[in-house]
């Protein structure tokens, strides 16, 4: 029997967000509701504060930065969201609810998905008192500079 392939369909993404949002005892304020509908409409991606402050304003809408920071902390908090940390001034959020990992172009500043079964990882064997809660790969690189010598 072959399984079905998942098709991201941004009304359930965005309904089991609320869903979740609720469940975590959340209010699902205007402001919430708007910036969950630009964060899951669009298929899976990554986005950043500025995207999602620029996206805002597209719509005509009124929310501050502080608002989509808090937001973006809480959608991670309760996981429907991933927070992946560029570097100390920069961090992108991740719809992409599969398990994978991330390739970070930083010239362009871009991430792209690489499935778990790309990677190999050794992990060691955690101690009896110990489990693991998740494990976050992002393979930097960077464009070859022409070198004239």
């Amino acid at each position: 029997m072959v399984s079905a392939i998942k098709v991201y369909d941004p009304t359930n993404a965005y309904n089991n967000a609320i869903r979740k949002i609720e469940q975590n005892g959340i209010r699902a304020t205007k402001q919430r509701r708007i910036l969950a509908k630009l964060i899951f409409d669009k298929g899976t991606r990554h986005i950043s504060a500025d995207n999602l402050i620029d996206e805002v304003k597209k719509e005509n809408r009124k929310i501050s930065m502080a608002t989509i920071y808090n937001t973006l902390k809480q959608f991670t908090a309760i996981g429907i969201l991933r927070e992946i940390v560029v570097d100390q001034n920069k961090s992108l959020y991740c719809n992409n609810k599969q398990s994978h990992y991330h390739l970070y172009i930083e010239d362009e500043g871009k991430i792209v998905d690489i499935p778990t079964q790309n990677i190999d990882l050794n992990i060691p064997s955690m101690p009896a008192c110990l489990q693991l809660h998740n494990i976050d790969v992002i393979v930097r690189i960077r464009t070859l500079k022409d070198k004239k010598n």
